[in-house]
């Protein structure tokens, strides 16, 4: 799977709305050094090399992690059942609908990539990505939330 492509195309979806509010910031991995690109309704503002201590909330990203485990290891689909008991599903499906991989990614469905829900062991996650090299915060389940704050550059290192 190429996380390249996908990054770039989150950047280029949220891009007209972003940047009518705030300057969006887009950090990219360079030959000699990563930059930060800064930018606006108009274009580039600003190309500045990237800060060793820029952090960013991991946000929706911890769902990519959770979907390229599952598709690199061959887990079985475990469809989301919605139910209508929490404010979250709409996100997902309607109460009495099902959400799959795929769907649940795209919607940025949380309630089906739960780690909880899917059976994910922590020492099998955490093997997984210690064979790649991975920073600590992705080895370890309990980080892997929205609100942990991580280096931007750990998360280049992250798209080879």
């Amino acid at each position: 799977m190429n996380w390249y492509r996908i990054v770039w195309l989150l950047a280029l979806v949220t891009l007209p709305t972003l940047a009518e509010e705030t300057p969006l910031q887009l950090a990219l991995r360079g030959a000699q050094h990563d930059q930060l690109y800064q930018l606006s309704s108009s274009g580039v503002t600003k190309v500045s090399v990237l800060p060793d201590t820029l952090t960013t909330p991991l946000g929706s990203l911890w769902k990519l992690y959770v979907y390229a485990w599952l598709e690199d290891t061959h887990q079985p689909e475990q469809p989301y059942q919605c139910r209508g008991n929490s404010p979250e599903e709409v996100y997902c499906c309607q109460a009495g609908e099902s959400i799959t991989r795929d769907s649940a990614l795209v919607r940025s469905c949380g309630l089906y990539f739960a780690p909880q829900r899917l059976h994910i062991g922590a020492d099998m996650w955490g093997q997984y990505w210690q064979q790649r090299q991975a920073p600590a915060w992705l080895a370890s389940l309990t980080t892997l939330k929205p609100e942990t704050s991580v280096t931007v550059k750990s998360l280049l290192l992250l798209i080879h």
